[in-house]
């Protein structure tokens, strides 16, 4: 089973909606859910996310998510990926705020600065349509056309301490990584569930990984 978690931070039915749409070839059963049970038994997990970092720790405390995702995805090594704020909270800290992210990749979030920013050449929140650029090959990007593009709205971006976890990168402003792959985690800063037949294929590639 795949469990796309619910806690409160993103749209879990837009992922689910695409899911279904890439999922006619296989019997892989999909929810959505905030029981730590499902995800004990779960073979995938998806982790979406739009908000604020310390907001997302919080629910995922509450819930009593926290434990079983770490034991999952870094202990079992199940599937993982993480949309958007739930590739954030991978990482051990964020610029926008004081909480502990699950630890599971070393590196920290930090917000859009520099110039370009700051004389208003470039609006903050990132927002929009963009091209990435692939660090290599990565299964996870198979079958896209070369002129593939990611819907994109975010402040924050994920700055990795192991060059080697980043999958891929956009522009703006300066290179950034916008897709983060180790092991059984990949993560993605776009909303593939947004960014129609570009990620429909992310998430076609994800399917077909677990089968």
């Amino acid at each position: 089973m795949l469990v796309i978690v619910d806690y409160g931070m993103g749209n879990a039915a837009s992922i689910m909606n695409m899911i279904r749409r890439v999922n006619t070839q296989t019997t892989l059963p999909v929810c959505i859910s905030s029981n730590p049970l499902d995800i004990e038994k779960a073979a995938a997990v998806i982790l979406p996310g739009v908000g604020a970092f310390d907001h997302a720790m919080d629910r995922l405390h509450a819930l009593k998510l926290v434990d079983v995702l770490v034991q999952r995805v870094r202990d079992d090594a199940v599937p993982f990926m993480g949309i958007c704020l739930g590739m954030h909270v991978l990482f051990q800290s964020s610029e926008e705020g004081a909480r502990s992210g699950l630890g599971l990749l070393p590196g920290t979030v930090r917000r859009f600065a520099g110039d370009a920013f700051s004389y208003n050449q470039l609006k903050i929140p990132h927002m929009g349509w963009n091209q990435v650029t692939l660090a290599g090959h990565q299964p996870m990007f198979s079958g896209l056309e070369d002129d593939a593009r990611f819907y994109f709205v975010h402040t924050y971006h994920v700055v990795c301490d192991a060059a080697e976890h980043v999958a891929a990168t956009c522009e703006y402003g300066y290179e950034f990584a916008c897709a983060v792959r180790h092991e059984n985690i990949f993560a993605v800063q776009f909303h593939p569930e947004k960014s129609h037949r570009f990620g429909m294929t992310v998430f076609n590639n994800f399917i077909g990984s677990l089968c």
